[in-house]
């Protein structure tokens, strides 16, 4: 099943026409910001305390996976463990005198190994760094668009997405960059390589959800929800430990 998740603008293209900041799915700002709702297995809107919105500005087309299991057998790595912070990632040109394109890293610290972690040298001691989109840039027409600055800070990312929040990657060693590099970024230690995520590959356990008693998964999609039509088996699992245990049985286990 091929999944459509909507139009992306250029980002350039947009900032120049609208003079402002640009939000490219305002839509899923509001299904996803605390004080309201993630897609819960119901289509019923939830409470809960993480803001994915963050992670949600653009959108791509891509081949749906209906299951975790099914993602994970796609993907060459498949591990599960809790955020241990955010740090400002790799500044990229888009095109000559135009705005950046500004990169965040999410650092995941690995308790779970499911598949293709162990031994893995570009992981050193668990960590795994995920390069992720940063959103849009703010225009300002007093400066150059080179010098326009991301409207979302890291601490953003980190308050949005906090330290100790429960998550599941599915991620590849990321290629080199395409575009030319202006910033590296923040540094990453000895031997580790960024890594990048598909649109179902970042998984969430929503603190606040796991406490309520109503019977509704805790999981919640970073980049996509994680319910598409219907019942979905991406919630059938309450929790993260109940989504470990799932693929653990389907014989992903390191």
């Amino acid at each position: 099943m091929r999944k459509r998740s909507g139009v992306t603008a250029l980002l350039a293209a947009a900032l120049l026409l609208t003079g402002c900041a640009v939000h490219e799915n305002e839509g899923k700002i509001a299904e996803a910001s605390p004080g309201h709702g993630h897609e819960g297995d119901a289509g019923q809107s939830i409470r809960g305390s993480l803001d994915v919105s963050v992670l949600r500005g653009s959108e791509a087309d891509y081949d749906f996976a209906p299951s975790p299991e099914a993602l994970a057998g796609r993907r060459p790595i498949v591990a599960a463990g809790v955020v241990e912070g955010w740090q400002q990632g790799p500044v990229l040109e888009t095109y000559k005198g135009g705005p950046l394109d500004y990169r965040v890293v999410l650092k995941v610290r690995v308790t779970d190994a499911l598949k293709g972690v162990k031994g893995r040298t570009s992981m050193p001691a668990n960590l795994a760094f995920v390069e992720l989109d940063q959103g849009a840039v703010i225009r300002d027409d007093s400066l150059t668009p080179e010098k326009w600055k991301p409207e979302r800070s890291v601490r953003d990312f980190a308050a949005s997405i906090p330290p100790g929040t429960k998550v599941m990657i599915f991620p590849t060693e990321r290629p080199a960059h395409e575009q030319k590099v202006l910033d590296e970024g923040e540094r990453l230690p000895a031997r580790a390589r960024l890594m990048s995520v598909p649109p179902q590959g970042l998984v969430f356990e929503d603190p606040l959800l796991a406490q309520q008693k109503s019977g509704r998964s805790a999981l919640v999609g970073g980049k996509e929800p994680l319910q598409v039509a219907g019942r979905s088996p991406w919630l059938e699992p309450k929790n993260m430990s109940e989504l470990v245990d799932r693929l653990r049985s389907k014989g992903f286990s390191e």
